[in-house]
């Protein structure tokens, strides 16, 4: 695990490494979808986007605190493949985890394709909700995950 791992709000250029990153990354890439759609996703209206940084930008995290039904929603972990397998998205998703204490759930969709993250996802306590197919792109399936982190609302 990164000890010296930094995750800080993403500044206008950062902005950019992280389209990047997304627009050359599973799930993004299998869909094909283009750097300006990453552009535009990243500037989701009351999201907010952290870079997880070390010596360099390594991974970038994007959620909305009110972004399911009032619940906070992750939107997307990414990790630069070059960095993957050094606990960076565990990381990335209890710091998300850690902005949303007191409140009831936290949702999650992940493609049913990327078994990797799905199992991240398990083993930090995130249970299957839902299949959502074509949700992005025809011929995929995406899966809601939830987790409960107390009882406040």
């Amino acid at each position: 695990m990164e000890s010296d791992l930094e995750l800080r709000a993403a500044t206008a250029d950062e902005h950019e490494w992280c389209s990047d990153l997304m627009a050359r990354s599973d799930p993004w890439l299998t869909y094909r979808l283009s750097i300006e759609w990453c552009r535009n996703v990243l500037k989701w209206p009351g999201s907010s986007l952290f870079v997880a940084m070390g010596e360099e930008p390594l991974g970038f995290l994007l959620f909305h605190s009110k972004g399911f039904l009032g619940n906070p929603y992750i939107a997307a972990i990414c990790v630069d493949p070059q960095h993957r397998g050094r606990g960076i998205g565990s990381r990335m998703l209890s710091f998300a985890e850690e902005r949303f204490a007191g409140g009831r759930f936290v949702y999650l969709c992940v493609s049913s394709f990327n078994t990797t993250a799905s199992a991240l996802y398990e083993r930090y306590g995130y249970s299957k909700m839902a299949e959502l197919p074509d949700f992005i792109a025809d011929g995929y399936c995406e899966v809601l995950m939830r987790k409960r982190l107390g009882t406040g609302t």
